[in-house]
């Protein structure tokens, strides 16, 4: 079955990987990111290297208006949405002494209000046909995936909290740090794929992604 994929927060790590994995299994994909630069030329690429079909639309998700015309624009191209991933950036709060109560605001906007904005204008896909909603973040918001899983899963709807415990391989990761220390995206995107895939009789709610050779559990959250 061909699944429609909203990306919620697409940027060249685990959000490029994980619509690439969707693609190539000939899904449709929707990129969504404040900034359309990126994503259009990503869903250029997915359309013309993949027997999947992409589509790249701005959408700031804490703003309910956005997310609205962004789930239209779905609809219009794509019909109704199977899964969605939150995978939007956020900064971390740093502590009173080195970081602005600020960021701690954008932070739970962000990740927290913003995936509930996104999962309430999308429940009536979900609801229909039985979707996945993928909440990609720490332990700080988890209760509000949590609360999601308890009302949605008796309706046939996968939720699911991802954290990943270490550092997700990129060029911006310091030299320092050893291969053995990160994660590689193409393989979490991977296993969103199965979280996806799985039989209702094992869901999956809670996991954490951790590098081999990292055994700090350093549990960034």
């Amino acid at each position: 079955m061909t699944r429609t994929v909203v990306i919620g927060g697409v940027g060249p790590t685990i959000g490029e990987s994980v619509a690439r994995r969707f693609a190539r299994e000939g899904d449709r994909v929707v990129l969504w990111a404040r900034s359309e630069s990126f994503v259009e030329e990503l869903a250029a690429e997915l359309r013309a290297e993949t027997p999947g079909d992409a589509v790249a639309v701005s959408v700031d998700v804490t703003d309910p208006e956005a997310v609205r015309a962004g789930v239209e624009t779905v609809h219009e191209a794509f019909g109704p949405v199977d899964v969605y991933v939150h995978n939007t950036p956020a900064p971390n709060w740093s502590g009173p002494l080195d970081d602005d109560p600020a960021s701690v605001r954008t932070t739970l906007d962000t990740v927290g209000y913003g995936f509930v904005v996104v999962v309430d204008e999308l429940l009536p896909d979900l609801l229909d046909d039985g979707g996945t909603v993928i909440l990609n973040t720490g332990d700080f918001v988890k209760w509000i995936a949590r609360k999601m899983a308890r009302q949605l899963a008796p309706e046939g709807v996968h939720v699911v909290h991802v954290f990943v415990d270490g550092w997700v391989d990129s060029d911006t990761v310091d030299e320092s740090v050893p291969d053995e220390k990160r994660a590689d995206p193409d393989e979490v995107a991977a296993e969103f794929l199965r979280l996806v895939e799985q039989d209702r009789d094992v869901w999956t709610f809670d996991v954490d992604f951790r590098p081999w050779g990292d055994d700090a559990f350093r549990t960034r959250r």
